[in-house]
């Protein structure tokens, strides 16, 4: 489910930036929990291709929370946005996250232009 943002006059506008990164990571977890649904259930040669299937979306996952936490944000909303992403994504256990990512994260904060 894409992120969006809502204007004051009502109007939905595409996301930019932060938002559409964020946006791609919880469709990559999205989808990797419809693979891991399918392959508890899969036998024989379904569930092999279903953990190559997952080993690549795993992949992508891991690229697309690399691309989200080294964003720069252009504004303290952004950088609000990430942080309660980010800290969602720890409380909550739904990926692993590597030290590399949380200082990525922390050092996009650090160029926030005021």
């Amino acid at each position: 489910m894409a992120i969006q943002l809502v204007c004051s006059n009502g109007q939905m506008e595409p996301a930019e930036g932060v938002a559409n990164l964020i946006a791609a990571h919880r469709q990559s977890l999205a989808m990797l929990e419809y693979l891991g649904k399918r392959l508890m259930e899969a036998e024989g040669a379904d569930a092999t291709l279903l953990g190559q299937r997952m080993d690549a979306v795993m992949a992508q996952e891991a690229a697309a929370r690399r691309r989200a936490a080294i964003a720069p944000v252009a504004t303290v909303a952004d950088m609000k946005m990430k942080a309660a992403y980010f800290q969602r994504l720890m409380g909550h256990g739904w990926c692993e996250i590597d030290v590399d990512d949380l200082q990525a994260v922390l050092g996009s904060f650090t160029k926030l232009q005021s």
